[in-house]
């Protein structure tokens, strides 16, 4: 096995994340991990891929309409 395993407080001074942030992206499935007992561990695949999909989150343009401030004063 050549992957490293990290504790949430690894993934938490990795990520520069609050344990509780890690926590709600667990609950919600945006990051996978390894239940080993009472313990979670994260290995660097699972935390690539989460990585993956934030940056994908943060390049996606909202297309919002664009409204002038003066557009509808007469």
């Amino acid at each position: 096995m050549s992957n490293t395993l990290y504790s949430k407080n690894d993934l938490s001074d990795l990520l520069k994340l609050s344990v509780s942030t890690i926590d709600n992206k667990m609950n919600s499935g945006e990051l996978q991990f390894y239940k080993i007992g009472k313990s979670v561990r994260f290995d660097d695949n699972m935390i690539q891929e989460f990585l993956s999909k934030q940056t994908k989150k943060m390049y996606q343009r909202k297309n919002l309409p664009i409204q002038h401030r003066h557009q509808n004063q007469k």
